[in-house]
């Protein structure tokens, strides 16, 4: 490997730190690819990569890993000396990686050694472009004149956002990584308004394209957006986004609480507007198919009432509901319907349009978020068989 130990360390890191369902962008293939694919093992990992010769001997053993050729445009390392860093603008990501909110980006390829090599001009352009307010960008051998020049002019100096350089070692202090930090929380106010939901590692993977739907309006929105895995807590999944969400109301923050299968579309408003427009409402869903409401997208204003509710639900997850309200035996879509009846819950909801939360295949085009269960999925399951 190029990078040391310590600034491998330092990368994994920040991978894991958006795990799972982590989207890594590298620059480069190499001898530690197959450490990146590891450490993103329940994520998604492309890799864009100048030279043929590196994909044929290093693509073979990554075995159904995303590789993409990646153009040099006749660039050198000498000729991109004294591009200015805006004519770079005429060398655009191709908009399959534009598509995508990358949570940490790596450049650390073309070669950039000989005045002849392509150099990294173009793909550190390429990671501006690319990153997000969240995303973490790495560029390494930040020692040499070319990485230096734009990672400062593209990055440093045009995010608003905190950066480091990490060395390889106290002993090789002259070897430099650049790390341009993503915010934490994307770069939403940390006090301000969360879109929640809750996926274990192999779920994250399965409705990616929802997931990443989901990133996307929050992006649009100013808004938190958390995945949770919830294979440590002691509760079943579907109770532990409730006790997610209560979490982050006690804390004053408004909450989307949606469920890992649900596509938010383009055309999708943002929910603070609907809790602006209906101040005597504190909880909103919308009626399932079956009439009753449905957990699968629930707008909840920060407050005592949503709160308690939340909290009532949990405190009763082991009793019996009433028939007419059962669902699921593991699920907590039951003891929702069953709380809502109750005072002051029914006085607090208010029912969103089905545009909300559709699963019908009719009316999906027109929905602000569609909800890929019931007759959705099977639609969806159908178009996908080969």
């Amino acid at each position: 490997m190029q990078l040391s130990p310590y600034q491998a360390q330092t990368i994994g890191t920040a991978i894991r730190s958006r795990a799972p369902g982590c989207r890594l962008l590298v620059f480069g293939l190499g001898h530690d690819s197959e450490l990146w694919l590891a450490l993103n093992a329940d994520g998604e990992t492309c890799f864009c990569e100048s030279s043929p010769r590196w994909i044929e001997m290093i693509g073979s053993r990554l075995h159904g890993a995303r590789i993409r050729e990646m153009p040099t445009y006749d660039l050198t390392v000498a000729t991109s000396a004294s591009l200015p860093p805006e004519a770079l603008s005429a060398y655009p990501p191709p908009p399959d990686l534009a598509a995508i909110a990358w949570d940490v980006i790596l450049v650390d390829a073309p070669p950039g050694y000989q005045p002849t090599d392509p150099g990294r001009a173009v793909a550190i352009h390429w990671a501006s472009e690319l990153a997000g307010r969240g995303t973490h960008v790495f560029v390494d051998d930040y020692e040499r004149p070319l990485e230096e020049r734009f990672a400062t002019a593209l990055l440093k100096d045009r995010r608003d956002t905190a950066t480091c350089v990490v060395p390889a070692s106290e002993a090789a202090s002259y070897r430099k990584l650049f790390w341009s930090m993503g915010h934490p929380t994307g770069g939403a106010p940390a006090h301000g308004p969360v879109v929640l939901t809750i996926a274990t590692a192999d779920y994250a993977r399965t409705w990616r394209f929802c997931i990443d739907a989901q990133v996307n309006y929050c992006r649009r929105n100013a808004y938190e957006h958390r995945v949770i895995d919830p294979t440590g807590s002691p509760l079943h999944p579907k109770w532990a986004k409730l006790e997610h969400a209560a979490s982050l109301l006690r804390r004053g923050r408004d909450v989307l609480l949606i469920d890992a299968d649900a596509e938010i579309t383009a055309t999708c408003p943002p929910f603070t507007d609907t809790l602006v427009s209906h101040p005597a409402r504190d909880i909103f869903c919308v009626k399932g198919i079956s009439g009753r409401p449905n957990s699968g997208v629930m707008l909840l204003r920060s407050g005592a009432t949503a709160l308690r509710f939340l909290e009532d639900c949990l405190v009763h997850r082991q009793d019996a509901v009433p028939p007419e309200d059962f669902v699921t035996t593991e699920g907590e879509n039951g003891h929702i319907i069953w709380m809502l009846k109750r005072q002051p819950y029914a006085d607090a909801l208010a029912e969103l349009p089905l545009a909300w939360n559709c699963s019908d295949p009719a009316r999906a085009d027109q929905a602000f978020v569609r909800h890929y269960t019931n007759h959705l999925k099977a639609w969806f399951l159908q178009k996908e068989e080969p």
